[in-house]
């Protein structure tokens, strides 16, 4: 299996409350390729000053000037992607740490184009 980059697409619209989390587990990933583009719908809490205190060249923020339906802000943020392969996650989301390298594996034993997962509600 080679590298391919991910482009993990985060779209995001007042998630203070989530982010630190939500990026905290993009960045414990075991698989090291990959980028974060991070895309504010229009925010009008801390939302992106929390993420630029991650410091990191990984993370990619770009902002909307208007509030944007799901589906248009999800595919301006996929604009900006330049990896390979998309992953979504949403800002009050959090990932196992290899969840992306399994995702890229599977992808590459099975020689299918799309990979899912199954989800846990965590309250």
């Amino acid at each position: 299996m080679n590298n391919p980059k991910v482009s993990v697409i985060l779209n995001c619209f007042n998630g203070g409350d989530f982010i630190n989390n939500c990026l905290q587990s993009i960045i414990n990933q075991s698989y090291s390729n990959y980028e974060i583009i991070l895309f504010d719908n229009n925010s009008t809490d801390n939302s992106i000053k929390l993420a630029r205190k991650f410091n990191s060249k990984k993370i990619k923020i770009f902002k909307s000037k208007k509030k944007l339906k799901l589906y248009d802000a999800r595919n301006k943020a996929i604009s900006k992607a330049t990896g390979k392969y998309l992953a979504f996650i949403d800002v009050d989301d959090t990932w196992l740490p290899k969840k992306i390298e399994k995702q890229v594996k599977k992808v590459y034993t099975d020689k299918s184009d799309i990979c899912y997962t199954n989800h846990w509600t965590v309250n």
